[in-house]
């Protein structure tokens, strides 16, 4: 008799054998030969399948059932059906206490040990599970004696941070289970295996699926849909696409589709999302050199080692590419990382940032990688692993303690990093760019000595970056500074990039201020007296925002605030007073504001 399994689970067998061409698994014939060998062993043969959702947990029992269906399996495993239970069936009081409806269903698979297989997914559920107030009595406590004893035979699967919580925690049931780790497929895997399940979705929508539109689910999905995981929400695209081409009476599903399908999601628009990684390098300098004024030999050096590893010419085992950005404050460097990261990856958000100061101790290397102690995530392992497409900055990498520079090296030379759930986590899609203010006292001297780089003869260059270098030999170790593709330095800001930045800054503002009915004129002396006062040789560009913020944005904003509303307005700003005619001199220059309301237009 087995009345409560039943009543309480599913018969995965009996499912499969009506349609089995839609369970065959494809791509995890490693994970379902591991799950045979423990269920055949004597002891700790009760396999649990952990892995992230999506990464295809359930397809391998229902890979292992339909093997079981069709007998290429061994003969002891060849009677059994497989059932499925979900623990939250049992929690209905009303027809019989939990406890009672766990432990019939126990007994019943005792009696049936050579014919039943229980799956129970989420199995982190069975602790706590069923437990009452003042009883500890719960679901994880009734069947670890029925394993302990090999009464039962069940398989489990949960994610990885569910395993470590609950499951390690409770060193009985650990023992009696067996971990196989089902891990994300890589691209090329997750591409073969939609290939070679796409005639499923064909056959049901009554549509052809492209090779390309399987390419781009899979490539579109992983850089669009950062909090999933691969193969299913490549599959969720084919799916869906499918199904607005099926409604559509077109015949075939095509890249295009794919990218209609993420636009709806997403809101980015198609042309973006099929810009082809060709596409995103073309013009890369342009852009760069439209947004950081001043720095062209940086941006040029940033460019060439880009396209390098874009085009698939760099180490494909370490991240698209390394630099070392060095130079004063203010001049770009940060600047430089955002307008990269815009350009390559469409938001100047997708920048993973990291400021060395809070990490100067060997103990804070948990805040990057997370503690698996207190079960708390690190901050670049979770950051990378939601946004694998992204630049990383590392702020002033020489306040970094030297465990955390191990760290970085990690990264440079294997382009990834295991965190500390033992999850590896790819790091081969970013850029990293670390910042430093090593050897500034060098670039300033010379910048006052011998002018900009562009002015500099190539043997004073070669000087330069060898005094430049040593600097670097007494902060950082010589197997760091190997790993590091790329060492940039940033000119000191000239008067013409910084006036550049002052217009740059100026049109910025025209922008934000147009959204509110607004607009601005200004006279050119304007120009001059933010350059004289917003800048310095030491902090760059960098004070700059605050002399603009204080002087003008506040004032505007002010009176914006008092103006009658639903009007539309013209701020005309002028300097008064003369530039000062010596160094030290205090600066008298004021601002005035006039401000005219300007015709509605019908």
């Amino acid at each position: 008799m087995t009345e409560y399994l039943e009543r309480y689970t599913i018969n995965i067998s009996e499912k499969i054998s009506q349609k089995p061409s839609d369970y065959k698994v494809f791509g995890r014939e490693k994970e379902v030969a591991a799950v045979i060998t423990s269920l055949l062993r004597r002891t700790k043969n009760n396999p649990i399948l952990v892995g992230e959702p999506g990464v295809g947990k359930t397809a391998i029992l229902e890979g292992l059932a339909l093997e079981i269906l069709n007998g290429t399996v061994p003969a002891r495993l060849k009677s059994l059906t497989v059932r499925s239970l979900e623990l939250s069936s049992l929690m209905n009081e009303q027809d019989g206490n939990f406890i009672f409806k766990l432990r019939q269903i126990i007994e019943e698979l005792k009696e049936n040990k050579e014919l039943i297989l229980l799956f129970i997914d989420e199995f982190h559920t069975v602790v706590g599970t069923g437990s009452q107030e003042g009883n500890a009595l719960d679901a994880g406590n009734i069947l670890k004696p029925a394993l302990a004893r090999g009464d039962v035979q069940i398989i489990g699967a949960t994610t990885l941070d569910e395993f470590h919580e609950y499951i390690e925690t409770d060193g009985a049931l650990e023992r009696r289970l067996q971990p196989i780790m089902v891990a994300e497929p890589t691209i090329p895997e997750a591409i073969r295996i939609l290939e070679s399940a796409k005639k499923i979705y064909e056959s049901f929508h009554g549509v052809n699926i492209s090779s390309a539109a399987v390419e781009q689910a899979v490539a579109l999905s992983v850089r669009y849909i950062t909090d999933r995981f691969l193969p299913d929400k490549a599959f969720d695209l084919i799916d869906e696409a499918a199904t607005v081409v099926s409604a559509n009476s077109a015949d075939t599903v095509s890249e295009k589709d794919i990218a209609e399908v993420l636009k709806r999601r997403t809101g980015i628009p198609v042309t973006t999302i099929l810009q082809g990684d060709e596409d995103r390098i073309q013009g890369l300098k342009e852009k760069l050199k439209e947004r950081v004024k001043g720095q062209d030999e940086a941006i040029e050096a940033v460019v060439d080692a880009v396209e390098i590893g874009w085009a698939g010419l760099q180490d494909e085992n370490k991240p698209i590419s390394s630099f070392l950005f060095l130079g004063a404050s203010g001049v770009g460097k940060t600047e430089l990382a955002k307008a990269l990261a815009e350009a390559l990856f469409d938001d100047e958000n997708a920048m993973i940032r990291l400021d060395m100061s809070e990490y100067s101790s060997k103990k804070d290397i948990v805040k990057l990688i997370g503690d698996r102690e207190t079960r708390s995530k690190g901050y670049l392992t979770e950051s990378v692993k939601r946004k694998p497409y992204s630049v990383i900055l590392i702020d002033e990498i020489e306040k970094g303690e030297g465990t955390i520079h191990n760290l970085f090296l990690q990264i440079l030379d294997d382009g990834r990093l295991t965190d500390a759930t033992g999850r590896l986590i790819s790091f081969k899609n970013t850029i990293v760019i670390m910042t430093s203010n090593t050897g500034s006292k060098e670039i300033i001297e010379n910048f006052e000595i011998k002018g900009s780089f562009k002015e500099m003869s190539e043997r004073d260059k070669e000087q330069f970056r060898e005094s430049v270098d040593i600097e670097l030999e007494t902060e950082f170790r010589p197997e760091f500074l190997n790993r590091i593709e790329n060492t940039v330095i940033f000119n000191l800001l000239e008067r013409d990039t910084i006036e550049e930045i002052v217009l740059k800054n100026l049109f910025n503002l025209e922008k934000k201020m147009e959204k509110q009915n607004l607009t601005l004129s200004y006279e050119p002396e304007l120009v001059v007296y933010l350059a004289d006062a917003g800048t310095s040789v030491k902090k760059g560009a960098r004070p700059l925002a605050r002399l603009m913020k204080k002087k003008i944005i506040a004032p505007v904003s002010s009176r914006k605030l008092r103006l009658p509303v639903g009007g539309s307005y013209n701020f005309h700003i002028s300097v008064l007073g003369e530039k000062p005619t010596r160094k030290g001199q205090t600066e008298r220059r004021t601002l005035d504001f006039d401000i005219t309301e300007l015709p509605i237009s019908v």
